[in-house]
């Protein structure tokens, strides 16, 4: 089993943001424990597929 979730990064105080908000992606496998984490630009289904 491997359990995905995504969350919407916010702008860090002070910083302007120009352009497209980025997202984190995290998979766990639930059964190694293992933890896949990536920031990507866009929140698709493809940048999901990537992390695994």
């Amino acid at each position: 089993m491997l359990h995905v979730d995504t969350k919407c990064l916010p702008a860090l105080t002070g910083q302007i943001q120009f352009g497209r908000r980025k997202y984190l992606f995290v998979g766990i496998d639930g059964f190694s424990r293992e933890l896949y984490a990536g920031i990507y630009p866009d929140k698709s289904q493809f940048s999901e597929a990537d992390i695994s």
